[in-house]
């Protein structure tokens, strides 16, 4: 029960990354600078918010594998789906309108791609719950 304790922790700070980093590309996305509420600049602010965040969530996801636990399978979809409409966002507001379309593509789909792999995780942790919800438990 720690572990899925600690997943959850690791999770739930990956949410609150995922979010201050959201809100910063939008602040940054809305000012004629460029520039956010953070003092970082975009490639930065990838790395070190939404790798980080996509980095504990794995770790969250390895730790409560074996543990059953509907709250980290929750915040491993939120964690993914965010990410996903993070991206599709961006793509909206014409990212790829931008002189450098094919890096922009690159790190878009990337990006997707990673919070696909956070929604799979989510999936893989439902199934495998399921699994271990329907053993049937040894008799004494």
């Amino acid at each position: 029960m720690a572990k899925v304790t600690i997943a959850i922790g690791l999770l739930v700070a990956s949410l609150v990354l995922l979010v201050i980093y959201g809100a910063d590309a939008a602040a940054a996305g809305s000012n004629p600078n460029h520039h956010g509420f953070l003092p970082i600049d975009e490639a930065i602010r990838g790395g070190g918010l939404g790798g980080g965040a996509v980095i504990m969530s794995i770790i969250g996801f390895v730790l409560a594998r074996k543990e059953p636990s509907k709250a980290v399978m929750a915040l491993l979809f939120i964690n993914g789906g965010l990410i996903i409409a993070g991206m599709i966002a961006l793509i909206a507001q014409g990212a790829l309108a931008s002189e450098n379309s094919s890096g922009a593509m690159r790190t878009i789909g990337s990006t997707i791609a990673l919070g696909a792999i956070l929604v799979g995780l989510g999936a893989w942790k439902a199934a495998s719950d399921r699994r271990v919800a329907s053993k049937p438990k040894a008799s004494r």
